[in-house]
């Protein structure tokens, strides 16, 4: 029986299967830089170090209203 550390505590992460590059699939850990947009939006851009594909996210959170009301 072998020890797989890495995948274990990789697969612990919420973000794991939603950090990868769309160019070559490479696990990425964090974005390069993060920008705040709004109290609602963040932008992200990721940079990929095993093909060097860069590429921006943004993440939109819900309302406080609607979110004290769930």
């Amino acid at each position: 029986m072998a020890l797989h550390t890495e995948t274990t505590a990789r697969s612990r992460l919420a973000t794991y299967n939603k950090n990868s590059c769309p160019q070559c699939s490479q696990w990425l850990l964090a974005p390069t830089w993060s920008e705040y947009l709004s109290e609602r939006c963040v932008r992200h851009t990721w940079s990929c170090d095993a093909c060097g594909y860069e590429f921006e996210t943004a993440v939109f959170f819900p309302a406080v209203a609607a979110a004290k009301a769930a």
